[in-house]
């Protein structure tokens, strides 16, 4: 039978919490979809621990946002709509609306984290439906699917 010295123990606790600790991978995830009001960027947390300050509409071919918001996550889910104001604890940066014709991709960053979700035009859009978003890799789903399993 081993005993263990009171410092092994200490070293094992150690790891232990770091490894319960580990950061999540992706630490965000990012969707573009409709819902009854309009167009919606949605971002997820998966770690919680993180923070985003700026988030865009991106105009794909002129590199430059169609509409942006700053701010600061407080909440692991945030829902931004582009008709109407933005959420709480963020400010519209930049003016704008979405045109036919034009990639547009959803970005969200930080000094540190950026998250894209996909690119897409507005007839990409029409045919995801109410209730429906698109995510980092192309597919549509049901906005609650995502958020269910968008961090797995």
């Amino acid at each position: 039978m081993s005993r263990r010295t009171p410092a092994a123990l200490v070293a094992a606790a150690a790891l232990g919490a770091v490894a319960g600790c580990a950061p999540a991978d992706p630490a965000a995830v990012a969707a573009f979809g409709l819902d009854d009001t309009g167009y919606l960027g949605v971002v997820m947390l998966c770690d919680e621990g993180r923070s985003l300050t700026h988030v865009e509409v991106l105009d794909v071919e002129r590199d430059q946002p169609a509409i942006a918001w700053i701010g600061r996550t407080v909440e692991p889910i945030t829902i931004f709509r582009l008709s109407e104001a933005p959420p709480d604890n963020w400010v519209v940066d930049v003016e704008g609306g979405l045109l036919s014709g034009t990639t547009y991709r959803f970005r969200a960053s930080a000094d540190d984290l950026e998250v894209l979700g996909p690119e897409l035009d507005l007839d990409d859009l029409a045919t995801v439906g109410v209730g429906g978003v698109v995510d980092p890799d192309g597919v549509v789903l049901p906005l609650e699917e995502f958020l269910d399993t968008g961090c797995d």
